[in-house]
């Protein structure tokens, strides 16, 4: 590999794009979107936490110190230049400087048995692998990006639900209040629908702090401490099709907690490999010139140097290789094993939460919905009383509540499913 070329990490999506950004090379639209004030996408969440999240940036940085080590790693060792004086401030005719010899030698290292190219191997692995714990701490970011903006999605919707039902308990109470001075119903119903207007009250307060928690929790995937948007949008009741179990796993290999694996155990055979290139001794090659001062004449030096490997032969190092080659087998199994059942019980919760959105929307929520109106105009008419229209308000809210947590549930758990297999679930037929 020559030493002036650029390593990169192969087949890692963005990884040269973040680097180069880190680094201030590249600059972009998305560089330069700031947080928006009014309504924010996920899209533009998104890149802003994949542009801004320090721990994003943190990782770049191993990787670009994985490259340098990769680039150096391949470099020949320094010569050694070396100066002698022999012979000199002694007796006689060696008093002084006029009999000593001077000699200027210089000497290389010459690394046997492929060390270089060797060595070169393992730190471009590793550089490999370090790319791959950066396209995973990408995914990571995405995902709770993702998780985090659902559930603002959710608070929003919290909240909205918790205004709609203080009006309609201020409704309620209105429409009791009427029945009592109009001697109907005793002032208890009134007392009574006062109490559930309290309540809802309540409920709006509490929804509005966990809205501004929701907030700041997303602001800080992109290292924001303060949420300057006021509100996130997105349909998020579109409930689409779950791919099959089968397609998702097919994409479990290109995932970089399956994938990196291949180079995990590549690098324990590369690393065994240098391991037993150390048993072989390197030389030491020198040359140079000596200057007699008597004469003022000059003579040739060389010289040779080899270690007899007498007692280091590396053995605990190509033992402990061989062991770590062995461990890595096993762990890519395991790795692969663990991201499959992961994928499983992902799968099955994105499939649950799915039949159960759909059946709260088409089913519970219309039916709760009509069991209150009918209460609430019953209640007007005199038909029913205050416990009817409390009981149907109940339900219709739990099930306006409930429908809001499961589009949630199934949100997170598509996330979990991308986060998985490393792909949209959209691009996965």
């Amino acid at each position: 590999m020559n030493q002036k070329s650029n390593y990169h990490p192969p087949c890692i999506r963005t990884l040269l794009t973040l680097t180069l950004m880190g680094t201030g090379l590249l600059s972009t639209h998305a560089q330069l979107q700031h947080e928006p004030e009014g309504v924010l996408t996920m899209s533009w969440a998104l890149e802003l936490a994949v542009m801004h999240s320090p721990e994003l940036m943190g990782s770049s940085y191993g990787v670009r110190a994985a490259q340098g080590n990769a680039q150096q790693a391949g470099t020949w060792q320094n010569p050694t230049l070396e100066l002698n004086a022999e012979e000199f401030g002694g007796s006689g005719t060696r008093k002084g400087y006029t009999g000593a010899q001077t000699t200027a030698l210089l000497s290389q290292t010459v690394e046997l048995g492929g060390k270089r190219s060797k060595r070169r191997a393992v730190a471009e692995t590793e550089a490999r692998l370090a790319g791959w714990d950066y396209e995973a701490k990408r995914l990571d970011v995405v995902i709770l990006t993702k998780k985090a903006y659902v559930d603002v999605l959710l608070a929003q919707g919290q909240l909205a639900l918790a205004e709609s039902l203080l009006v309609v308990a201020d409704d309620v109470r209105s429409a009791a209040s009427k029945r009592v001075q109009a001697g109907k119903v005793p002032p208890l119903e009134e007392t009574k629908a006062g109490l559930e207007v309290a309540s809802a009250r309540i409920t709006r307060d509490r929804a509005k702090r966990e809205l501004d928690t929701a907030r700041q929790r997303l602001a800080a995937t992109w290292g924001g401490t303060m949420p300057v948007f006021k509100e996130v949008g997105g349909h998020w009741d579109a409930i689409k099709d779950v791919p099959s179990l089968e397609a998702l796993s097919a994409a479990l290999d290109t995932t970089p907690d399956v994938a990196r694996w291949n180079d995990e155990a590549a690098l324990s055979q590369r690393s065994l490999a240098a391991a037993k290139a150390e048993r072989i001794p390197d030389i030491s090659i020198s040359a140079g010139i000596r200057r007699f001062e008597e004469d003022g004449s000059h003579a040739g030096v060389a010289g040779l140097s080899l270690p007899l490997p007498l007692f280091n032969r590396n053995v605990g190092g190509i033992l402990a290789a061989t062991h770590q080659a062995t461990r890595a087998e096993h762990e890519q199994r395991a790795a692969r094993l663990r991201a499959t059942t992961d994928l499983v019980e992902a799968h099955n919760r994105l499939a649950m939460a799915r039949a159960e959105a759909i059946t709260t929307k088409e089913e519970l929520l219309p039916g709760a919905q009509q069991a209150f109106d009918a209460a609430q105009t019953g209640y007007l008419d005199g038909k029913f009383g205050y416990l009817e229209v409390l009981d149907t308000q109940r339900t219709l809210s739990e099930a306006k509540s409930r429908y809001l947590d499961v589009l949630a549930a199934y949100h997170k758990a598509a996330a979990d499913v991308e986060r998985l297999t490393g792909n949209p679930l959209n691009t996965i037929q």
